[in-house]
């Protein structure tokens, strides 16, 4: 796999990683608006059995309770039509994220589908998530809806030889 490849795959998951979504309330999540911003890196484990690792990303958001994340992302390249010529796309194929909150409540989320467009001469990736939230702890507890995320993300350091990425995102979440 290039080196391209890997920035985009490990862009595109720490992106969907990014995806950061705030459920307010018990029952349903409550209007989304944030801006998120983090880092990731490669992971040693691959979610789909395709040969490429996973990322896994931490961050912040703000707005919504302000709360820190982490989870793991990945992307499978190959034609999606979304992006522009001579940008490498990506579908997500895998997405999860837990949010935690400063009272120490939980929020969960997962993948429903997503994209990523690569573009090798400048190592930005444009990364758009749909995501459903599948419950938390405390206030967060039985917390369900969905959200949009669209991210920018940048591969700072790529090891050519090893394929292995690590970069930076920010974007922001409604829903």
């Amino acid at each position: 796999m290039t080196i391209a490849m890997r920035i985009g795959t490990l862009a595109a998951a720490l992106a969907l990683a990014v995806v950061a979504l705030v459920a307010l309330g018990t029952a349903e999540a409550s209007n989304l608006n944030e801006q998120v911003s983090g880092n990731f890196i490669d992971t040693s484990f691959d979610t789909n059995g395709d040969g490429l690792q996973a990322n896994f990303w931490s961050g912040a958001a703000r707005g919504n309770g302000n709360p820190s994340y982490e989870g793991v992302v990945e992307v499978a390249f190959g034609e999606t039509g979304l992006c522009e010529e001579g940008e490498i796309e990506g579908t997500a194929v895998a997405y999860s994220i837990v949010r935690r909150y400063s009272n120490g409540d939980l929020l969960f989320s997962e993948l429903i589908d997503g994209s990523l467009c690569f573009n090798p001469g400048t190592r930005l990736a444009r990364l758009d998530i749909n995501a459903e939230i599948t419950g938390g702890t405390g206030s967060h507890s039985g917390a369900s809806g969905t959200y949009s995320a669209s991210y920018t993300i940048r591969g700072l350091i790529a090891d050519v030889e090893q394929a292995i990425v690590h970069g930076a995102f920010y974007g922001s979440t409604s829903g």
